[in-house]
Parts: structure tokens; C-alpha cells; sequence
């Protein structure tokens, strides 16, 4: 089994359904038991995204929540053909949010003011009716983990998250696993006893995974294969003048 492929993503889905219900964040509340919910951060891949939205609702019978940001150097979330790919996530039956990126002073009052703004953004393009959304890299400014504003919700809330060591002892709370910086940070999946735990918190990046599944160097390499693919197709549609 290749690591990051489609197929380890199948066993994992596959083993979490067999003792567990696959449900959303907005399905979630404080008497929930007996469930897992998947989020997709989405870091550099719209496409990666896609495909993995596809293999979810089509190969895997599930709902995922998908969370995208606004001010990325990556994608453009408003070009015409990654609007199309959204709405073809969203058509999918998967939900789409905010994957809250922020690198600004580490106060309610300018945070709050960057999300509102990202928000309004947001709801210029896409019909925003996801009340949710996720905090990018929240350690490097620790108020994120508590962050909420009015009625969006933060996936660190302890409605849906709690600190691993804590949950790990004490199975009544949400037992949260992230495959961070191509690895598990804290354990695999496949790895949890799913006859102790019984409310799981799972966070995949898209642009990690592909079919066949690759190791840390080879999938990024491979990962500016595509970007740069992507790059000169578009290069190639706009411009009559170059040679390409």
C-alpha cells in the first residue's frame, strides 16, 4: 500500500465507516457520539482537491468539508475554471469554507476585521452557507485556536477538536488526526482503536494525496509538474504571440 494514494485513503475511510458514522461539522453538537467528520484544508491544489472530492462521493458513499483560502499564492479561488471546480466539489455534496489564512498582529480586533473582509470576499463569488472554517498554521498566532466570529464557527472549536494527549485519555472527547507536512503528526489513522474512541476529528491536505501516492520529495515535485502544466496551458490560451 503506497503511502498518500487513493487506496490508503479508501482503507482509512473504509475502516472509520465500519465503526462510525460519517458526518459534518454542521451535524455536530455536544451530545454527538459515535462519529467521524473529515476536513480538507486546501493549501496548492484546486484539482487535487477535485479529484479527491470525486473518489469521496463516487468510490467512498461520503460527505467531506472542503476549506480554501482566500489569499493564497497558489491558486487564484476566482478564476473562472477554479470557480467551476468549486461548484463542481460543492455539487458533489460536499460542503466548501474558509481555510482562514492570516499573517497580521495577533488581536481580536484585526483578526476579526481580516475574516470579515475575506468573508464578504467570499460571499461575492460563492453562496457562503457553510458556517464553518478553518484556521491556517493557528500556532503561529494562538489566538486562532479560540477565534470565533458571530455566527462562523472555528474547526478548533472544543465542539470539534480537543489537544490529542487529552483526548487519547480520555475517550469522550473528539480525538483529532492531521496528515501535517506529508506525515501523521500524531498518529495514523488506521492506528486508533475505533472500539475505545468513537468521535474523531480527521484533517487531510488534498494536495498531499493522489492516485497512486508518492513520498515527501516525489509528490511535491510532482505537485510543480502540475502548476507548471497548469501555468503554460494557461499561457498558451492567452497569448497569440509565443511559441509554446
Amino acid at each position: 500500500m503506497n503511502s498518500f494514494s487513493f487506496n490508503e485513503y479508501k482503507k482509512i475511510i473504509k475502516y472509520y465507516k465500519k465503526f462510525l458514522n460519517p458526518i459534518l461539522f454542521d451535524e455536530i453538537n455536544k451530545e454527538s457520539k459515535n462519529f467521524f467528520t473529515v476536513r480538507h484544508d486546501v493549501e496548492f491544489s484546486v484539482e487535487r482537491a477535485l479529484e479527491l472530492a470525486k473518489f469521496e462521493s463516487k468510490d467512498l458513499k461520503i460527505k467531506t468539508s472542503y476549506f480554501f483560502q482566500i489569499t493564497n499564492n497558489s491558486y487564484n479561488l476566482f478564476s473562472y475554471q477554479n470557480r467551476k471546480i468549486l461548484d463542481d466539489i460543492k455539487n458533489l455534496g460536499h460542503k466548501i469554507g474558509i481555510h482562514f489564512n492570516y499573517k497580521g498582529k495577533n488581536s481580536r480586533v484585526a483578526i476579526s476585521k481580516e475574516f470579515n473582509k475575506q468573508v464578504k470576499i467570499f460571499k461575492e463569488f460563492y453562496k457562503l452557507n457553510y458556517k464553518f472554517f478553518s484556521p491556517h498554521r493557528p500556532s503561529k498566532s494562538p489566538y486562532l485556536f479560540r477565534f470565533n466570529y458571530n455566527n462562523f464557527r472555528n474547526t478548533y472549536n472544543k465542539t470539534y477538536f480537543n489537544e490529542f494527549i487529552v483526548a487519547k485519555k480520555d475517550p469522550n472527547k473528539i480525538i483529532y488526526l492531521v496528515d501535517s507536512r506529508h506525515m501523521w503528526k500524531y498518529l495514523h489513522p488506521l492506528n486508533l482503536n475505533l472500539k475505545k474512541h468513537k468521535k474523531v476529528h480527521l484533517t487531510f491536505h488534498p494536495d498531499a494525496w493522489s492516485k497512486n501516492g508518492h513520498n515527501k520529495s516525489k509528490n511535491y515535485l510532482l505537485l510543480q509538474k502540475e502548476k507548471s502544466n497548469e501555468f503554460l496551458k494557461t499561457l498558451r490560451e492567452e497569448t497569440d504571440y509565443l511559441e509554446l
